[in-house]
């Protein structure tokens, strides 16, 4: 079954508009989306700074890139034993170059899938608009900042006067 659209979109020329908006709608608990042409503090605040998973994925990642690089070093320096005057087999020192570019290389990796991934969900959890309209509405990525709400038609009106209140530009229905 095909999950549609449901709910309002409307457009602001100032952020703090958008953001009184934001942190209204979040009040009285509605779904919402913000489209920007930026990323913006003021925007994240009025959302409630919402917490992300991304720092931990990179953390997690990271560490198992740290003990695979000296692990991977390790267990080859014990295989093909290669000894050098009396240093040790094992040198620490030796491997935490390795450890750190595998740490680098699965962190950074692992944060652009985890963004992807996590960006895609979220997509498909809340839908955004399909029309023509929405669709050819370039400004978001301009110079306007979008809020979309999905909501019942019976809420329509409710939210349609809250936008208003916080002089939006442009307010579209789509049921």
């Amino acid at each position: 079954m095909k999950k549609t659209f449901k709910g309002m979109w409307g457009s602001f020329e100032m952020i703090d508009e958008t953001a009184s908006v934001i942190e209204a709608l979040r009040k009285d608990g509605k779904d919402y989306s913000v489209l920007s042409p930026c990323p913006r503090h003021e925007l994240t605040h009025a959302m409630g700074d919402p917490a992300s998973p991304i720092p931990f994925i990179t953390l997690i990642f990271g560490g198992l890139g740290i003990f695979f690089g000296y692990a991977l070093t390790s267990w080859t320096s014990m295989d093909w034993v290669l000894p050098v005057s009396a240093k040790p087999i094992v040198s620490i020192p030796a491997f935490t170059i390795f450890g750190f570019e595998l740490m680098v290389l699965l962190g950074g990796v692992s944060t652009a899938v985890g963004i992807i991934l996590l960006g895609l969900i979220d997509l498909y959890r809340k839908r955004l608009p399909r029309s023509v309209q929405f669709k050819s509405y370039s400004r978001f990525s301009n110079d306007r900042f979008g809020v979309v709400v999905r909501c019942e038609e019976s809420e329509a009106d409710g939210v349609e006067k809250l936008m208003r209140s916080y002089n939006v530009e442009e307010v579209v229905r789509e049921f």
